[in-house]
């Protein structure tokens, strides 16, 4: 029965503060602008950064993105005391957070649509909580490694979310499902931009907006 009810407490708790739009807030305090209709459309820290061109605002986004990740996930570690299976509720709250970051309560209740972003660095904080050194250290390696190899940060990120459920089973089985089911919604979100990605629509890197491209592409016609 404790199970139960943590969980449901959890996932809800963690969806709601997963919701929370960092990127949309921050962008429209500093810009007066709708950052789903700027640049890429993404609801995350590196469109902040296209659409502002301010770093700090980056990072800031950054920094509240990854720790709304961390904080229920760290909750449900270290409060197992009170009698849950903490493997079950961890995974409850960082998949709760992950959903709740692509796709937000908050855009449903304001247009009637749920949207939001592709919940990279909530997810650096979830894996920097569950296991530092076999998940987290991985999925990074393993996206800088596409980042380099195709030049593209999108890439990077799609195959390091693609790879996370393999890395979560062979290094760290314990967190194997919670791997799994982040994957689900990021792979959700990701997959739209796959081909205009291909295409070169894009930005490769997060200092190249989309009117920077459009303009490359212009000059070569």
């Amino acid at each position: 029965m404790n199970n139960i009810i943590y969980s449901i407490l959890f996932f809800v708790s963690s969806y709601f503060l997963g919701s929370f739009p960092t990127a949309y807030l921050i962008v429209k305090k500093y810009s007066n602008k709708d950052i789903r209709e700027e640049e890429t459309k993404n609801v995350g820290a590196l469109n902040v950064m296209r659409v502002t061109d301010k770093p700090l605002l980056f990072l800031i986004t950054t920094f509240i993105d990854a720790s709304k990740g961390a904080l229920p996930v760290l909750i449900a570690k270290y409060f197992s005391y009170l009698g849950y299976n903490q493997i079950l509720v961890m995974t409850i709250a960082g998949f709760g957070v992950v959903l709740g970051h692509c796709f937000s309560i908050y855009f449903k209740i304001k247009d009637g649509k749920l949207s939001g972003g592709k919940a990279q660095a909530s997810l650096i904080g979830i894996l920097w909580v569950l296991d530092f050194n076999w998940l987290l250290l991985p999925w990074a390696a393993m996206a800088i490694v596409f980042i380099l190899a195709t030049q593209s940060f999108f890439f990077g990120q799609f195959m390091g979310n693609f790879l996370l459920p393999l890395i979560g089973y062979s290094l760290s089985p314990n967190y194997f499902l919670v791997c799994l089911l982040m994957a689900i919604p990021i792979f959700i979100k990701q997959w739209p931009s796959v081909i205009p990605a291909l295409k070169g629509e894009i930005p490769k890197w997060y200092y190249r907006g989309i009117k920077n491209i459009k303009t490359k592409n212009q000059n070569n016609v």
